[in-house]
């Protein structure tokens, strides 16, 4: 990754506090075995797919993720020159020592919840704690390790006592409790996204040949026959009952390029989308 500027504050030798300012747009693959992570965005616009879901994030909001595999998509918006994030991490080794007189309630006794990733509702307590912690990255001397202790303390309590807070809480609770997730669900959720084999297959938390292997084990055909087919049957059906642009319909259906597009339904159906949609209009 390319950053425009980077600062971080670490305990125990792990990164706990960052800041980053890049340059969008930009693709972050991300298997968080052991670890959670609370982000928000400063500047910017992100697509993040996890196992099932897919949430979109702009400037200003927060939002708290399990561990768990992830595609982390920054898009690029025209108005935005640079995007900018606060990423704060947790381990269960550096909580244990941040709470050295024993973990509080909320971090005790984990619940298991269907989802991966909850968004913070803003308000001015987490407004202003992420003030606070702008003011120590502009005066990075002022931080040591009690401090970092003493934040990391007061993001747990804000989030334990956020409003409307019960999906928080118990995402909180859950933090490092493995998924556990069909395979078929995963494919059949992320089958109309922007996403590459490469990425599909993190979410499932295989390699890519492992991915590949059972994929095929699954549907009888590789992934990228599956996917296309799907794709373009859904294209179809737009095409008839939508008077949606191609492009919009490419885009629509998880392909990123108009041309491909084309090229692969020319394959299919043996007619351009144009084409076969006033054929099928007649």
């Amino acid at each position: 990754m390319s950053f425009l500027s980077y600062d971080h504050f670490r305990l125990n030798g792990k990164p706990v506090f960052e800041k980053a300012s890049f340059k969008p747009p930009l693709k972050r693959d991300a298997t968080m075995n052991n670890e959670a992570c609370f982000i928000h965005v400063l500047h910017g616009k992100a697509m993040l797919y996890a196992t099932n879901e897919q949430y979109t994030f702009t400037s200003s909001d927060s939002f708290l993720m399990k561990c768990g595999n992830y595609v982390n998509h920054w898009v690029e918006q025209q108005e935005e020159q640079s995007y900018e994030a606060i990423l704060i991490h947790f381990y269960p080794d550096t909580l244990k020592y941040v709470y050295d007189e024993g973990l509080p309630e909320v971090l005790k006794y984990p619940r298991k919840v269907s989802y991966n990733v909850e968004k913070i509702p803003l308000d001015e307590m987490i407004t202003t704690y992420i003030d606070s912690l702008l003011f120590y990255f502009n005066n990075p001397s002022m931080v040591n390790e009690e401090l970092i202790k003493l934040k990391v303390k007061e993001l747990v309590l804000l989030l334990s006592n956020a409003k409307e807070g019960n999906n928080i809480k118990a995402l909180l609770s859950s933090l490092f409790q493995p998924e556990e997730t069909q395979f078929k669900k995963i494919i059949h959720s992320h089958l109309y996204e922007d996403l590459s084999i490469d990425d599909i297959a993190i979410l499932t938390g295989l390699s890519l040949s492992t991915f590949k292997r059972k994929f095929r084990q699954t549907f009888d055909e590789s992934p990228k026959q599956y996917i296309n087919k799907k794709r373009i049957q859904k294209a179809s059906e737009l095409l008839i009952q939508t008077n949606n642009r191609i492009s919009e319909i490419c885009y629509d259906c998880g392909f990123n390029d108009v041309g491909y597009f084309s090229k692969v339904f020319h394959q299919h159906y043996g007619f351009s989308p144009s084409s076969f949609r006033k054929k099928e209009m007649i």
